[in-house]
């Protein structure tokens, strides 16, 4: 399974990641790479107590990046 993840840097340097299907997964790194591995375990594991409780596994239909002028 493929899930999409947002990666931010917080203004005190720290790497936040979300998932956007999945609102109740973030986690957070020191670094970008640190981040990554945190966010994936964070997924794994909502999936996996998702399934054992019998809630739905959402599927990401599609990404799309869109520009927008401010």
């Amino acid at each position: 399974m493929e899930y999409t993840v947002v990666i931010r840097k917080a203004p005190d340097g720290v790497y936040i990641g979300s998932c956007p299907v999945l609102p109740e997964v973030h986690a957070q790194g020191e670094d970008h790479e640190e981040c990554l591995a945190n966010i994936k375990e964070a997924l794994e594991l909502c999936l996996e107590c998702r399934k054992e409780r019998g809630e739905e596994i959402p599927l990401e239909i599609e990404t799309r990046q869109i520009t927008v002028s401010i």
